[in-house]
């Protein structure tokens, strides 16, 4: 491994920056025609939430072979992929920028490219929101801060402050909030600043041999626009904010010492100040400034803070990913923004996802993910080895709230809850969608679906009132297998709302993640409940992916009942009803009768499903009793009364 130079001083930086042009990045033309599309990489190195850690992505690119002792070029045709975010938290943020700049000319000279992408923090900076960034970045600017500006800028803050606060705090306040160099950086990163003017020019997504590398992560609503449109109208939105601040602020509506919140405040107070007076012109960059503020594509859900592909449950997720990589024609995303947990870059959806952000700032082991020969490994820069991402657990990392105490509380959530937010997040007949519910200062979720009933004298098929059914009827017999699940309307449709079981994998998922779902008898024992209810109900085939057990825990869930209670008597061929029932059950099963399944089910359920629904029980009760006579055992005969 190479030893890299020790990183040039930001003074010697900046005295260069004064003699050189602004530098405006540009897209070229991909081998398939796109700004943002390339085919044919030999290799591609990519990192995340660098937040100033220059000496670490000094290490990096060295242990990457990517560039020499003088922090030249190497790589030769490779490509260098920075995912967002090389901006705030730490103290080197600029000389990062400078070495991206520098290392942009010099791959493209070789053959190869870098790629630095917009994370949310470099459009927080563009837009003038500086929470984080590092107090020392400021003492380093403070020599390249004039008088003249900073008295401005001191003049329109006290303009702002007078009456309010006398001379004195105002003075302090400014001081505290504004430390000398911070005007020189918001004019490095100002529409025409030598920063500035580079950040507008960077894309937020490319694509590279199939794969998708972007800093947040996307939906199908964005990826429906294509790589080349969704940088341009990020693009386009952040030039437009940035020029209307400019024109605001000559024109004295917002002041240089305003930050993002502040300026905005300043706008809407300016527009509401004049409700019977027009300024051609200053209107609509007042409007404008607004508009883009408040732009879709940079919001929560946009490409630069959404955070769903990363820490969502993959049940939930997964229709969205693979929609959104089919529309890109792609066949894997690479994000950050989203940290993994700790020195580890992770894969999901069965390596659909990559995820970068491992910390890399207060890491002590700086990782890269290398995309070689269509295989995506993880180089590690402190030993130089490199490795398979760690394949993440399927269940994700966000909840929503925490379950209500009791079950009649969860299904009055479900019942009684209010909408907060709802998705579909599957296809098919059921047509799924995941709601967010609120009531009583508890949140959770569940899954709703809905299917049109039969037509009149047709056998049962694909209904959601089979999955109240089952609920019902497995509290009934107290097994606890069913999650809760209630009749709803949402909008002007009626359907299933059944409880969603946060952290809990399905049997299919286990597979691939090497889980052992039958980890205690307890579990050994629910899942043969799960065997005979599935034999009572007439479920012929339980898919892997409707059985769900918790990580962490024991408990053991069944879902997906739509197509239950067939109208045959005959207990399904493909369940193994032999699983002994123990007395409890056994008395539950007699306890069955006909008047209570017509009064709770009958609204779910026709009389033939109900009669054979109670066929297959006493079908279950007499293998009992075969079984039991062969051991030599007593039981108790007979159905449950009518």
């Amino acid at each position: 491994m190479r030893t890299p130079m020790k990183p040039r001083p930001l003074a010697a930086i900046l005295l260069l920056l004064a003699l050189a042009p602004p530098a405006r990045a540009e897209g070229t033309v991909g081998e398939r025609g796109s700004l943002w599309e390339w085919t044919g990489v030999s290799r591609v190195v990519a990192v995340g939430d660098l937040h100033g850690a220059h000496e670490k992505l000094v290490k990096l690119l060295a242990a990457a072979g990517l560039v020499d002792g003088e922090l030249a070029w190497i790589g030769g045709s490779a490509h260098l992929v920075v995912a967002g975010d090389f901006l705030d938290r730490g103290s080197g943020d600029l000389e990062i920028v400078e070495l991206l700049q520098r290392l942009e000319g010099e791959a493209r000279a070789a053959g190869g490219r870098v790629h630095a992408l917009l994370g949310n923090h470099e459009v927080m900076n563009l837009m003038r929101d500086t929470r984080y960034v590092h107090p020392e970045t400021y003492r380093r600017l403070a020599r390249q801060e004039s008088r003249r500006e900073r008295a401005a800028a001191w003049t329109a803050f006290w303009a702002t402050r007078k009456g309010r606060l006398d001379v004195g705090a105002a003075r302090l306040d400014f001081q505290r909030r504004f430390p000398r160099g911070y005007f020189a950086r918001q004019r490095l990163f100002g529409h025409d600043g030598r920063y500035g003017r580079w950040l507008l020019g960077l894309p937020t997504v490319i694509k590279l041999d199939g794969m998708v590398y972007l800093h947040g992560g996307l939906t199908a609503h964005f990826a429906s626009l294509g790589v080349d449109e969704i940088n341009r109208k990020i693009l386009s939105t952040l030039e437009r904010h940035v020029e209307a601040r400019d024109v605001l602020e000559r024109e004295g509506i917002v002041g240089p010492a305003m930050q993002f919140a502040e300026a905005r405040d300043a706008v809407l107070a300016h527009q509401e100040g004049r409700p019977n007076v027009r300024l051609p012109g200053i209107d609509e960059w007042a409007q404008a400034f607004l508009d883009t503020s408040a732009e879709e594509i940079l919001g929560a859900d946009g490409p630069l803070w959404y955070r769903g592909n990363s820490v969502e449950d993959e049940r939930i997720e997964v229709g969205r990913l693979e929609r959104s990589l089919d529309l890109l024609d792609a066949r894997a995303m690479v994000v950050a923004h989203s940290f993994t947990g700790g020195n580890r870059i992770t894969s999901r959806f069965a390596g659909r996802l990559f995820r970068l952000d491992h910390g890399i700032f207060e890491s002590r082991r700086p990782l890269a993910l290398v995309v070689e020969g269509g295989e995506a490994l993880v180089l590690d820069s402190s030993s130089g080895l490199v490795m398979r991402p760690i394949r993440e657990l399927p269940v994700g990392s966000r909840r929503v709230g925490e379950p209500p105490p009791t079950e009649e509380e969860t299904v009055r959530l479900l019942a009684e809850g209010v909408v907060v937010d709802t998705r579909e997040i599957g296809r098919g007949s059921t047509r799924p969608r995941l709601v967010v519910l609120e009531r009583n200062g508890f949140r959770g979720r569940g899954v709703f679906k809905s299917v049109e009933a039969p037509a009149e004298g047709a056998a049962p098929a694909d209904r959601f009132e089979h999955e109240v059914a089952a609920y019902r009827l497995d509290r009934r017999l107290g097994l606890g297998l069913v999650p809760a699940t209630v009749v709803r309307r949402l909008g002007d449709e009626d359907g299933s709302l059944q409880y969603w079981i946060e952290g809990a994998v399905d049997r299919e998922a286990a597979q691939v993640h090497g889980l052992e779902l039958a980890k205690s008898s307890k579990t050994t024992r629910r899942l043969a409940l799960g065997r005979l209810f599935d034999a009572l109900i007439g479920n012929a085939e339980r898919e892997d992916s409707d059985v769900l057990c918790e990580v962490r825990g024991d408990g053991v869930f069944l879902i997906d009942h739509s197509e239950a209670f067939p109208v045959s008597h005959d207990l399904p061929e493909t369940v193994d009803p032999s699983a002994a029932i123990d007395p409890p059950l056994e008395a539950a099963l007699l306890g069955l009768d006909r008047a209570w399944a017509r009064r709770e089910l009958g609204e779910l359920l026709s009389e033939a499903q109900i009669e054979a629904l109670l066929a297959r029980r006493d079908l279950l009760l007499e293998r009992r009793v075969a079984t039991a006579a062969r051991s030599g055992q007593a039981v108790r005969t007979g159905p449950g009364p009518d």
